[in-house]
């Protein structure tokens, strides 16, 4: 509706214009045969004097009409832009707010999901039977079904998690939740992932990196989770928990629907590249309108509002910085007269 109101106003700031511009061309029509009145008068002599006072008034009230007409435009132009930038503010407050809400509600949901999945990922590294397994000489048939059932146990919690294993420190997946995934070929030694997770210091209990299409999960987006497996001090291992990043988001920034069809939620990343969509941009694309830094951002022009929201979180997902993005196409300027126009003429 402000978006209505402010294009109905600078339709009629334009029509004040084209009405004054007519009333001042009317008005110097007029001042023109005023003139040429006084010279017809003047070649008269005394016959024409009487109409040369009268010439002389209609010149007079020319000037009147001209001088109003200007001042009249002024004033009411005044106005009407003062009420068209009253009109877009109320409109970027109104939609500004909203979409702003709806970026940041979508960029902290995202955020509690992303660091509940880090805790996932340390209870299993904690897990007894997850240690025991890792400890090949000493392990049997009996400690390894242990370890598989507390692996797939995580797995029944969530649709979003895709696969949980356990690597050794040479590399090699000593239990895999998923019996046939392809993972298990996989010698992880050579990996950062798995290097840096093996060399954390005590402090550091768990760490992921970047969304990446998983060509061991056919090509789904993911985040994989890496937690140290420790024993009395010592690296032994690592934990490993693969996440659905691609079906989760999804789940989540369905809540756009309801903000209206034409609105689109992305995620990227801090190469501003996209990582998830409800729209059709590509994966890794640039995206578009995506700003640096991480503070909340609303952008508003003719068709088009973006608001922007920051995926942080209290207790640190380092190495993502994730933004959420939402987009929402409304109408033009020129749609919005064009339709108050057909209105009108009904």
């Amino acid at each position: 509706m402000p978006r209505r109101i402010r294009s109905l106003l600078n339709t009629l700031s334009e029509q004040v214009t084209a009405h004054v511009h007519q009333s001042e061309a009317i008005a110097g029509r007029t001042n023109l045969l005023a003139l040429n009145a006084t010279i017809e008068a003047a070649r008269a002599g005394d016959a024409g004097r009487g109409f040369t006072v009268v010439a002389q008034e209609v010149k007079s009230l020319a000037g009147l009409a001209r001088a109003s007409s200007a001042s009249f435009r002024d004033q009411v132009l005044t106005y009407l832009h003062q009420g068209a930038m009253i009109a877009d503010e109320l409109a970027k407050d109104m939609e500004g707010g909203r979409l702003t809400d709806l970026a940041q509600s979508i960029a902290d949901t995202l955020a509690r999901t992303l660091f509940d999945r880090s805790i996932d990922v340390r209870m299993l590294a904690t897990d007894h039977s997850i240690a025991e397994a890792l400890l090949v000489e000493h392990a049997t048939p009996r400690i390894d079904a242990r370890a598989l059932d507390r692996l797939r146990a995580l797995l029944g919690c969530s649709p979003y998690f895709l696969n949980a294993f356990i690597v050794n420190g040479d590399g090699e997946v000593a239990a895999c939740a998923h019996e046939n995934a392809a993972v298990r070929g996989v010698n992880f030694k050579e990996y950062g992932q798995f290097q840096r997770a093996l060399g954390a210091p005590p402090e550091v209990l768990w760490m992921t990196d970047e969304v990446w299409e998983n060509p061991w999960s056919n090509g789904r987006k993911v985040l994989v989770y890496v937690a140290p497996v420790r024993l009395e001090g010592a690296t032994i291992g690592v934990c490993y928990l693969e996440f659905d990043f691609e079906g989760q988001t999804e789940a989540i920034m369905r809540v756009v629907n309801k903000a209206g069809a034409l609105c689109v939620a992305s995620i990227v990343d801090h190469k501003n590249r996209v990582v998830a969509t409800t729209g059709s941009y590509a994966y890794h694309l640039q995206h578009p309108h995506a700003a640096a830094g991480s503070s909340l951002r609303y952008a508003s022009s003719d068709g088009l509002n973006v608001a922007q929201a920051s995926v942080v979180s209290a207790h640190g997902i380092s190495g993502l910085d994730l933004r959420c993005i939402i987009e929402e196409h409304v109408a033009t300027d020129q749609e919005i007269v064009a339709a108050v126009t057909r209105t009108t003429a009904l």
